[in-house]
């Protein structure tokens, strides 16, 4: 049997997580392009323009209700609308990519109304964690409780670029990416292994 590579291709389980945990929430999303710069290829591309888009994503209720999600066009950008009613939901997309092959996400997002719950932006304090957008990349590992996540969110009171752990696990870094300013189309694009490594301190790399 050969052994595989030194840098194998499927080393590496991304999830793209929408997470809408808040009453009354209006949060659309809009995947541009997983890889979209100069040498690199694009490995997945959701414009959401065709129902058969959605069904390549997964719903996971993590309260007692789900939250609405459906294909919709506002400004004239085809997107997903998630509406969300005192509700706590994922919607996500599993790719397995190489780490050695720079991968990197870009995704637009647009946010109408924030959770009343998140008054004082405190990122440790689990009564107040709760935010209008959220994007989680996931790594995979063998065993699910080490399992590592970075956590990128829009929220009103926390300046962007402030990072910290997560309250439920430190397996889990938020990094903010904008603060406050609901109702505007704002593009993102991160480099995922520069964010592992400012993170957790460590390279990424098979686990």
């Amino acid at each position: 049997m050969k052994r595989p590579g030194k840098h194998p291709i499927a080393v590496l389980l991304i999830i793209a997580i929408i997470t809408v945990a808040a009453l009354g929430t209006h949060f659309f999303y809009r995947a541009r392009r997983s890889i979209d710069i100069g040498k690199y290829e694009t490995v997945e591309r959701f414009p959401f323009s065709s129902a058969g888009e959605m069904n390549e994503w997964k719903e996971k209720i993590l309260s007692r209700h789900g939250t609405d999600y459906a294909l919709a066009e506002h400004d004239g950008v085809s997107c997903v609308k998630a509406v969300s009613e005192d509700s706590a939901s994922a919607f996500f997309h599993k790719k397995r990519l190489s780490y050695a092959r720079a991968p990197f996400i870009s995704w637009s997002w647009r946010v109408e109304e924030f959770p009343s719950a998140n008054k004082e932006g405190n990122l440790n304090d689990k009564e107040q964690f709760d935010f209008a957008a959220q994007v989680y990349v996931v790594f995979h590992a063998r065993f699910l409780p080490k399992a590592r996540a970075i956590q990128y969110v829009w929220t009103r009171d926390v300046s962007s670029g402030t990072v910290a752990d997560s309250p439920y696990t430190k397996n889990v870094k938020i990094m903010v990416l904008e603060s406050a300013e609901a109702g505007f189309w704002k593009n993102e694009k991160r480099d995922i292994s520069k964010d592992y490594y400012k993170l957790f301190g460590k390279k990424l790399e098979k686990m």
